[in-house]
């Protein structure tokens, strides 16, 4: 990841609607509860009982409510988009994400459990992007054309 050419953009106000959980990215935090939070997904077959809901395809992973920064606790909610005014299913949640600034980023093709720890672990050694990071909501998109990362910055 040389030098940051991603463009600001601004995004559209939606709401996703999934499993949440409240997490930091401490030993035996984030790494732990988000691969439960995944395996609950699909065990209880959420992408099947969401399927009349879901209003366009990808799978959203979302950072939000961030306590500070990277060190701090943050939410993390796995779903799909939803309209807004939709109710939530049984134990589920819904996040109404707000327009912000912020620049995607397209993610190596691989096995989505190697390649995206290594993305963020780029993020977190980039000389750049940091700086630049404003910690509002951040997501990643999984489609069947790849996976990408929004980072809300400056």
């Amino acid at each position: 990841m040389g030098k940051l050419a991603e463009p600001l953009v601004k995004t559209e106000p939606f709401s996703v609607m999934g499993l949440r959980v409240r997490t930091s990215n401490a030993p035996g935090e984030a790494d732990v509860k988000i691969p439960a939070i995944y395996s609950k997904f699909y065990k209880e077959d959420i992408p099947k009982k969401m399927e009349s809901l879901r209003k366009y395809d990808p799978l959203f992973a979302v950072y939000s409510s961030y306590e500070s920064d990277e060190n701090g606790f943050y939410d993390f909610l796995l779903g799909y988009a939803v309209e807004p005014n939709t109710k939530p299913l049984p134990g589920m949640e819904i996040l109404e994400i707000k327009p912000q600034n912020g620049r995607y980023f397209a993610i190596q093709p691989g096995p989505p459990e190697e390649v995206v720890p290594k993305f963020w672990a780029e993020i977190w050694n980039h000389p750049e992007i940091p700086k630049i990071r404003t910690f509002q909501t951040d997501w990643e998109e999984y489609s069947e054309a790849g996976i990408r990362v929004f980072l809300s910055t400056t």
